[in-house]
């Protein structure tokens, strides 16, 4: 995914079908310019030379609305469980089951 900086604007920009598809998902979540929005905050600290990752909280989202946004899967593939790892099959546009409280993961 590439992220690109012009002032006030951040844009995100998927480079493959999976980031695609995660986009899609985050573009839902944050309030798809209908209705009231929500923000992106900072969480902890981002250090890329300790952990190349940035981790962000929406604020103003319900916990109801954390769990009801569905991702659908992109083609047919394998997603598993990061927390016990069960592994399921889903086919293009099925949406990915949550499992362990959190939304499966595509194997690539």
């Amino acid at each position: 995914m590439k992220i690109q900086l012009d002032d006030k604007i951040v844009k995100f920009v998927p480079e493959n079908e999976i980031e695609t598809t995660y986009l899609e998902a985050l573009w839902v979540k944050m309030g798809n310019c209908v209705g009231s929005d929500k923000k992106l905050a900072p969480i902890g600290v981002y250090e890329p030379t300790q952990k190349n990752e940035a981790s962000f909280l929406i604020e103003g989202l319900t916990d109801e609305e954390a769990k009801t946004t569905v991702v659908r899967a992109p083609y047919d593939t394998d997603v598993y469980c990061v927390t016990c790892n069960r592994v399921e099959h889903v086919k293009k546009g099925e949406p990915i089951p949550i499992c362990c409280g959190k939304v499966m993961e595509i194997l690539d």
